[in-house]
């Protein structure tokens, strides 16, 4: 079997002859498919491809135009350093977000009446198709990999609360407003889902099969009456209408996950994206396979993991195996990629061919 098929196999909840092992588009440092197209023939990666690495792209079938926001970027220096600040103007407002040597330094959302702003520039977005980058992407890949759908955000496509919080607000702000019940946040995040729900109706009538919501899941920060609260009526309101497009929809969930687990059995949703045991996670796969019998893992392994020596590298992959079963899994290279790919990647790859 082809690695396109290895994968559709294992995330349709089947069990395919190996399981297979995929990395995102953007551990590859690809951000486009025309530099996809160009990782995927340069020779350090096409080896591992022919040894059976299936290649995982990011395809957002839709764009989002801003109407009336105008976008802009200042670069200045302090110092050695070198602060980037992505500015929007708006009629009711300006938001502003900098970065400094490429690291994060602020938020866009700082005050309740930055959250209005992104409001009005919500309630001013118009999402048109973009079916056609799915075809490009298709043909990027061949038998290499699958193509996940997202919106327009791509890496940043979340369900709504989920968006405020990595996306706009941080952490910190949303877990302190959400606390004191700031109205402005909630109103944000009705903005979102209705322009949410737009989007998914959108992307179903795309071609393709499996959707993508970028959530960066942590239990830990939200908590099951905020999950059941903001998170899960999305989810059944959302996950159905792929269902009735043929579609499956995977979360990307790579933190801690056991103070909601019993809510995500409960979750319509197909697929968990990242899933990853401690000390990153706080959940073993053969506790995560008890909670979701019904759920395909498509697995991320611990960066250290990597590290180790090749025989230790082995016995771990081959014990993930067992505790998560050979049914609905798969592996991927989700979160960081390790800098002795080269090496380690091969090892685990046979080890997955070895394993019955």
């Amino acid at each position: 079997m082809t690695s396109r098929e290895l994968l559709i196999t294992a995330l349709d909840g089947g069990t395919p002859p190996r399981t297979p092992l995929a990395i995102y588009d953007w551990c590859m440092g690809a951000t486009t498919t025309n530099q996809l197209r160009e990782k995927m023939h340069q020779p350090q990666w096409q080896r591992l491809i022919d040894r059976g690495l299936a290649v995982r792209c990011h395809c957002p079938v839709i764009r989002a135009i801003e109407h009336g926001a105008e976008s802009s970027v200042e670069e200045t220096r302090q110092g050695g350093d070198v602060l980037r600040t992505q500015i929007k103007k708006t009629p009711v407002g300006t938001l502003r977000k900098t970065s400094r040597n490429g690291w994060h330094q602020d938020h866009w959302i700082k005050c309740a009446e930055d959250y209005k702003i992104q409001q009005w520039i919500v309630e001013h977005t118009e999402l048109v198709p973009n079916y056609e980058a799915l075809a490009e992407a298709e043909d990027t890949l061949g038998e290499d990999g699958i193509v996940v759908l997202t919106g327009a955000a791509n890496w940043m496509h979340r369900t709504p609360a989920m968006c405020i919080n990595v996306d706009w607000v941080g952490t910190e702000r949303f877990c302190l407003d959400l606390g004191l019940g700031l109205p402005e946040l909630f109103e944000l995040c009705n903005a979102e889902k209705k322009l949410f729900m737009e989007e998914q109706r959108l992307m179903a009538t795309a071609p393709g099969r499996y959707v993508a919501w970028i959530e960066n899941f942590t239990a830990n920060m939200l908590g099951p009456r905020r999950y059941e609260e903001l998170l899960m009526p999305v989810y059944r309101e959302a996950v159905p209408i792929h269902e009735a497009a043929g579609k499956r929809v995977m979360v990307h969930y790579d933190g801690t996950l056991r103070a909601v687990a019993e809510l995500i059995a409960e979750a319509p949703f197909h697929i968990v994206d990242s899933l990853t045991e401690p000390p990153e996670g706080d959940m073993t796969f053969d506790a995560c396979r008890a909670a979701w019998p019904d759920k395909v893992f498509w697995a991320n392994i611990n960066v250290d993991l990597y590290y180790r020596p090749e025989h230790e590298l082995q016995e771990i992959v081959r014990s993930m195996c067992t505790r998560a079963g050979r049914g609905g899994l798969a592996f991927e290279i989700s979160e960081d990629l390790p800098s002795n790919w080269e090496q380690s990647v091969p090892v685990v790859l046979r080890t997955l061919e070895e394993v019955e």
